[in-house]
Parts: C-alpha cells; structure tokens; sequence
C-alpha cells in the first residue's frame, strides 16, 4: 500500500466514524432498528416519553436493546407484530392520534387468542352490585330493615357492608401480565349519610387506628395536606367539616407535582373538580361546599378525561412525574350519593403500581363524571371495618387525616 492509498483510505476510516450508525441503516429511511441514532431515534423517544412508554426524558442517544423492548410493548398495545423496529407505517401511527399509549386498555390483535386484559365495564353503572348472603334490599341496594351486613372474602377479593343507607362494596383484581394489583370500592348513601373527614387533631397515627377510633366503616387516604404544610410548602386550598384550613395555592405559572387541582363535595352529595385557582376557599364556602380536597391532576371532569390525561410535548417534559408507576388512589363520583374509591398496590413484585392515566381510564370504566388524583406512594390506605385490606397496616405512612364513609358499632375501637 503507498502512501497515497493509505491516506485515503486513512480520510475514508475518519469520515465513516462520524457517520452515525443510522446513516448506514437507514440509507431508505426505514426501519428504524437497534444501533441507530440521531434526530430520529430522538423525536421517536420523545413521542414514546408523552405516550407513556418512557418514564424519563434522560434518553440514551442510541436506539438500544431498551428501546427495542419499549417498541415492542408499543407494538403489542397497539395490536401489532413485535419487532421492535419502527417502519414507516409504525413510524405514522406513533406520531398520530390513533396510536395506544401505554396507559389505556390494549387492543387486541386479531391473531391472537390470550385472554384480554381484565377490566371492570359496566353496562348500567348505577346498579347495584350482588352481595352474596345479604338480607332484603330494595331497588337502590339498599337495606330494607334496620339491621346491617358485613362479609368479607379476603381470599376471593371481596368485601362488603350494608344498611339502610349506606353501601359499601369492594372488590380486588389482579391483572398478573401488566403486574397490578387494585382495588375498586364502590360506595352508595342516602338519606342523611355523608362523606366525613377524620381528624386526629394534629398527632400523625396510622391510618387504621384512626378509623378504629372513629369506628368508620370505610376510611381511605386523601390528600395529605398536613406533609405539605409540616414542610412549609404550598398547600392548596384546603376545606374539612366546612372550615377552611388552607387557603393558599399555586399560581398560574407555578409547575412541579402535585398541581393542587380541587375536589369540592357539596350537601347534595355531589362532587365536582376544579382548577387550583378557580376558587378561594372562602368562595368555596359560599357554594355549599364543606370538604375540599387538593391534590390532582384531575383525572376525569363532565365525564371525561382531564386534560392533562393526554399532555402536550411540553406538559409531558413538566410533568414527567406523570409517567411513574406508583401506588394510587383516586377519589371519584358516578352521581351524587354514589362514588367510587380506587386504590392501587404499588413497588411489590405481584403489584408495580399504576399511571396516572391508567386510574382515569379506570374510573371512566366505572362511570364516574367526576374524579382526582389524591395522595400516593406510600400514604395509600384503604381500610374496612378497622381492618387494613392494602397493604399491612404497618406498612401505611402515618398520617393525621383520612375521609371516611359510615360508622359502625361492629368496628373495633381500638
């Protein structure tokens, strides 16, 4: 080899190492596969981030062995073969309204014959549910004695209590595939039954002692405002039993999580969701309204998905918290008088929790006009007649302050 040639040959070497991979696989455009790179591979992971199959925005520049897998769970969403390589045809449904985000039910393809994805759909979502054993009940559900009922099958994943105006009916799934566990508690009152906070008067405990105290018949976490004004940070506007205990929230142009969006419950029992900055706490007053709870984001309003459910590229990038899975629970209303609690197990290996838009997908299921994102983490609790049916009552963050429906004599004190 001359001289002449070595150098050529030496230019050749130098300029193919800055082509990047993608250039030498992608020379007609598609597909996109492992070991390419540059604006492409970028704008497809950014466009994955806001659908839900990224968790971060700290991409890795190269399309690697993880955004293969990514792929291919978006594929299988989508009711596609499994490559895990992006052609054009992927490449369009990615950036169009029509592709699955990672969040929502999947859809099934048509060679396939796995069992779908078990979800809870209602055709009449205002009928009451079956409870094995329970005494005469009238057309609502309702009780028609004055006595009250209780059974509980924790092995099956049921559980459930009855009066004259009360209902409360809980059941557990599993959907082992995605890993989640949750609860759905769907919750009826009438006549003079209502919603009430329980308040401990300041001293944090676990949750399943303050139910027992109060001898709730169902207690569940709410927002926990009180870890949010021990840190002396925003807490939102904040209302119990008609007295107003914070009246501060963020401004328009704040950003960050929560977005201390309300939930407002009102003496007619209904409930609606509002914007942080729609009301003050005194104009909250005003409306009838005695319980306000802040947290968000709203998952569900006027029966349908709050809008932060489908973010923008740039709310996604803000609000990139959205995208974790974690223990949830959500407060929601189908009509006034009838509500649905939904709690999610998460960071167990049966159970890695759940997004954000799964729950608002879930509580549209479920027929709720009205539904907030509450407190996570590991402040979840759902706890029925004193007993803790989550997580071991233990394992609950201790707080100062639950909602609740119902009391009982048949609660535990203590």
């Amino acid at each position: 080899m001359n001289r002449w040639t070595a150098r050529l040959l030496t230019i050749f070497l130098l300029f193919a190492l800055l082509l990047s991979p993608a250039d030498f696989a992608r020379a007609d455009g598609f597909p996109i596969r492992q070991g390419a790179r540059g604006e492409d591979v970028a704008n497809l992971k950014e466009r994955m981030f806001e659908l839900g199959y990224f968790q971060t925005t700290k991409f890795s520049p190269i399309y690697n062995d993880t955004t293969a897998k990514r792929v291919r769970l978006l594929q299988k969403q989508n009711g596609l073969p499994e490559t895990g390589e992006v052609d054009e045809d992927l490449w369009t449904l990615i950036f169009s309204e029509d592709c699955i985000s990672a969040n929502e039910p999947a859809k099934k393809a048509e060679n396939d014959d796995a069992t779908e994805i078990s979800v809870t759909v209602r055709d009449d979502p205002e009928a009451p549910y079956e409870v094995p054993g329970a005494p005469e009940r009238d057309e609502r559900g309702f009780l028609t004695g004055g006595e009250e009922f209780t059974t509980a099958d924790p092995d099956a994943g049921f559980w459930a209590y009855l009066s004259g105006t009360l209902q409360v009916v809980i059941h557990r799934y599993e959907d082992q595939a995605q890993k989640i566990v949750w609860f759905e508690t769907d919750v009826r009152t009438a006549g003079e039954e209502r919603m009430r906070p329980l308040l401990t008067g300041g001293s944090w405990q676990q949750p399943r002692k303050i139910a027992r105290a109060n001898q709730a018949v169902l207690a569940f976490s709410d927002d926990f405002y009180s870890y949010r004004k021990y840190n002396k940070y925003t807490v939102g506007i904040e209302i119990r039993d008609g007295k107003i205990i914070s009246d501060k929230t963020k401004r328009p142009t704040s950003s960050g999580f929560p977005k201390l969006e309300n939930l407002a419950y009102f003496p007619d029992g209904s409930m609606k969701c509002y914007d942080a900055q729609a009301h003050t706490a005194q104009e909250y007053l005003d409306m009838g309204a005695t319980d306000v709870l802040a947290f968000g984001p709203i998952l569900v309003t006027d029966g349908q998905l709050g809008e932060h459910m489908r973010p923008t590229q740039e709310e996604a990038k803000q609000y990139g918290y959205y995208h974790y899975r974690e223990p949830r629970c959500a407060l929601g209303m189908v009509s006034p008088g009838h509500y649905i609690v939904l709690t999610v197990n998460g960071r167990q290996n049966q159970s890695k929790g759940a997004y954000l838009d799964w729950l608002a997908w879930k509580m549209l299921e479920l027929g709720a006009q009205e539904a907030l994102n509450l407190d996570g983490g590991g402040t979840v609790a759902l706890i029925f007649m004193g007993e803790s049916i989550n997580v071991k009552a233990t394992t609950s963050r201790n707080t100062s302050h639950l909602m609740s429906f119902g009391t009982s004599e048949l609660v535990p004190s203590k």
